[in-house]
């Protein structure tokens, strides 16, 4: 017994420093890992970023098409009017000229006709 209490002395030092090995082993891989969660969050805040960069650049994009998509349309609509109207004027000069040939000749006609 006094044997196994003399043992007992001699290794607790050593058990006690491998407790403490075993500690700051652990702490050293918490340590690590706390490095490591904090890299893949930066890289996840990176990763957003520029997700949400492409995103805003891709809108930009389709609002410039948009708006010059409107713009051509628009254009076109003033150029089809204008072309209406100015058909419309050509048609309705036409008709007026067509019906004073018609008055011209019906009063030739009836001149004649006297």
């Amino acid at each position: 017994m006094k044997y196994l209490a003399i043992a007992l002395l001699a290794v607790m030092p050593a058990l006690a420093e491998w407790q403490w090995q075993a500690r700051d082993h652990v702490r050293e891989a918490a340590a690590e890992a706390r490095r490591a969660q904090a890299d893949a969050m930066r890289e996840v805040v990176q990763a957003r970023n520029e997700a949400r960069r492409e995103i805003d650049s891709a809108q930009r994009e389709w609002r410039t098409s948009v708006r010059e998509a409107h713009r051509e349309v628009s254009r076109e609509l003033r150029q089809a009017h204008m072309e209406m109207a100015r058909e419309l004027r050509q048609a309705q000069n036409e008709f007026a000229r067509e019906m004073r040939n018609f008055r011209d000749e019906v009063q030739r006609a009836t001149r004649n006709w006297r």
